[in-house]
């Protein structure tokens, strides 16, 4: 099969090939790594600086923000078909592949288990999990799927949320009041009573699926879209002056930071995301790999954490080297062999009836579909 053979060896080349990189890429390879180091963390113990402790948050929030930016984009620039169509293609395999497989090798997933909780197991399928605090707790294999939920969720908002093609700032801070009343109110456990028989059982899951909901999270989103709409006239601000004033909102979040999460990392993760597109790119072929696979590290590096400590018994520094390079090498085994041929399915289905454009901006928004 040389056609299917020339494929792979495309997709592996173009795992090298940065010319089309952007700052785009940069903050996502950054707001993947602080997770990493966020888990990596609090797996194996240490002390790093700043990730250590918050790259649970500021991950998340950071790639809710990139989404918000690169999904704008999509949705006001397809067809509502293709653009369902390009998501499906873009986030389902990859998921599917982690969640089975190492739902497999762990033992979560079984006939057994499915029998017994299968619609659970269905929701976790569809990615509706989070809203099913049963259906997450039941078959959680990747630990991070919540987020899942939520930029599903994302997506579906966005073509009604951006059906003007435009977002207006009185929108977003309308959207932000309601973000951050929800998150106040859960966080003074408010709605605690939506899932009887869980939050009574353990306090820490009213933040996990309430605190957390997609409605206090939709903020951030809102954030990166408005940023994608206005970016022209916002390319004059100086990405310095930028960077600073997001750096102080960092330094003074302990004055700020009265429930979690709070609309305000969002601004400063806003000012670091518009920092990046006005400045020049940043290039770099490590930077631009992490990038590109950052999905499936994203799903995979978890359980490879929790694996290589456990199982394996690898603990300290050595166990961070090797979760690092099994998580690395999963990835981009899963970014050549199912990731890239699944989006360009996609995309095929879909150019036979709209043909893309072949413009440079538009590949490069093809190329970062989200996460």
């Amino acid at each position: 099969m040389p056609g299917i053979k020339n494929n792979f060896d495309e997709y592996w080349r173009g795992l090298f090939d940065n010319q089309r990189q952007n700052n785009i890429d940069l903050l996502r390879a950054i707001a993947v790594i602080s997770v990493f180091i966020h888990h990596a963390q609090s797996t194996f113990g240490g002390d790093f600086p700043f990730f250590g402790e918050y790259g649970g948050q500021f991950g998340p929030q950071l790639f809710f923000l990139i989404s918000g930016y690169l999904i704008s984009a999509s949705c006001t620039r397809h067809p509502l078909t293709d653009y369902a169509i390009h998501r499906i293609f873009r986030i389902i395999p990859a998921y599917l592949l982690f969640f089975l497989g190492i739902g497999l090798f762990n033992g979560v997933i079984s006939w057994d288990n499915i029998s017994q909780a299968p619609w659970e197991f269905l929701a976790n399928i569809l990615l509706m999990q989070h809203l099913f605090p049963k259906a997450l707790l039941h078959y959680d294999t990747l630990h991070v799927t919540w987020t899942l939920t939520v930029e599903v969720l994302w997506y579906a908002s966005a073509p009604l949320l951006l059906w003007r093609r435009s977002l207006s700032t009185a929108t977003v801070m309308g959207i932000t009041l309601f973000s951050s009343a929800w998150a106040y109110a859960a966080n003074q456990h408010v709605f605690d009573g939506f899932y009887p028989g869980v939050t009574d059982v353990n306090p820490g899951f009213s933040y996990l699926f309430l605190a957390n909901h997609f409605f206090s999270q939709i903020c951030f989103f809102a954030f990166g879209a408005w940023i994608f709409f206005h970016k022209d006239r916002l390319r004059k601000v100086n990405p310095f002056l930028l960077m600073m004033l997001a750096v102080l909102l960092f330094i003074l979040r302990k004055y700020y930071f009265i429930y979690n999460p709070i609309f305000i990392t969002g601004i400063g993760l806003g000012l670091l995301m518009l920092a990046g597109i006005n400045s020049p790119a940043f290039r770099s072929k490590g930077v631009f790999i992490i990038s590109e696979v950052s999905y499936s590290i994203y799903l995979c590096h978890f359980p490879v954490l929790l694996m290589v400590k456990n199982i394996w018994q690898i603990s300290g520094y050595l166990g961070v080297a090797v979760s690092i390079l099994l998580t690395l090498t999963l990835s981009v085994i899963s970014y050549i062999f199912l990731e890239k041929p699944a989006i360009n399915f996609g995309k095929h289905l879909t150019k036979s009836k709209f043909p893309l454009s072949s413009t440079s901006a538009q590949k490069n928004l093809d190329t970062h579909p989200g996460r």
